[in-house]
């Protein structure tokens, strides 16, 4: 509740495209190419406690102790130090920029990818010219001939949804 409000209804939280985590140069060269490259709404927080996936509204949650401080389709984990809770309890592999059970989050710094930030660009670029809005990394790289063999744009379907 605000001051200027009467009601009881919780604040509206804010919602972003993409959020970067963590502050260091990487992390001020992603935001600058989300912002100037793709035209994204960027939030950078840094005094985050977690990051949860919500799997109904397809969305990631940034906590600050027990409160929900903002939304955002895209994570861009600039640090490696904040607790993020994907759909699984799998660990992240640090090489890698994305993860299997961590939808829509990318890990530019730190990987062995060469120019992983230009990756990460270009696969959100990808994901906007061809009408997605999720991807994950695969548990297994099929032999494909498209731009990201190792995701998947399809969303999964939960099993409350089946038959």
């Amino acid at each position: 509740m605000s001051a200027a409000s009467n009601s009881g209804a919780p604040a509206p939280i804010p919602e972003f495209d993409a959020v970067i985590l963590g502050r260091s140069f990487a992390c001020r060269r992603a935001a600058d190419r989300l912002r100037d490259d793709l035209y994204l709404s960027v939030c950078e927080l840094v005094s985050v406690t977690s990051a949860t996936y919500d799997d109904i509204d397809n969305r990631w949650e940034f906590h600050v102790g027990s409160f929900v401080i903002a939304r955002a389709k895209f994570v861009i984990d600039g640090d490696g130090t904040i607790h993020l809770q994907g759909r699984e309890d799998t660990a992240i592999d640090p090489a890698a920029v994305t993860a299997h059970g961590f939808p829509n989050l990318f890990r530019p710094v730190g990987t062995d990818r060469i120019d992983s930030l230009g990756y990460t660009v270009a696969c959100i670029e990808y994901m906007r010219t061809h009408g997605h809005d999720y991807s994950e990394r695969r548990l297994r790289t099929p032999v494909a001939d498209d731009d990201f063999p190792e995701l998947s744009f399809d969303r999964p379907i939960p099993a409350m949804w089946i038959g």
